[in-house]
């Protein structure tokens, strides 16, 4: 595999890394996500450990939009740090650095 394609896997694998860690913190701090919570005659609420939040609808949305989100880049974070690992290793045993220099010296 390229050093481009590996350098890829772990770009995609960061990013799938950070959204999941931006949903967490944003989550706690406006009180939960809206695939727990519901849409009650107009309002909007967003559910944590059964406890619900009124929010705006903006809000509700924005928490709709990124669990969405979560949902497709945490499982392709989970495949590409496997693909990355498996290129790291096979990168190990051909005499590689992870980096793509042979014996794991500075480049030339």
């Amino acid at each position: 595999m390229s050093d481009f394609r590996y350098r890829c896997l772990l770009a995609l694998c960061a990013l799938g890394v950070l959204n999941f860690l931006a949903f967490v913190i944003v989550a706690v701090a406006i009180g939960g996500d809206a695939v727990n919570g519901k849409t009650i005659g107009g309002h909007f609420y967003l559910g944590s450990h059964g406890k619900l939040t009124e929010v705006s609808e903006a809000v509700y949305a924005y928490s709709l939009w990124h669990v969405r989100s979560v949902f497709v880049t945490h499982p392709l974070a989970m495949l590409t740090g496997y693909l990355a690992n498996l290129e790291k290793q096979a990168r190990k045993a051909a005499g590689r650095s992870p980096d793509g220099n042979r014996g794991g010296g500075l480049p030339t």
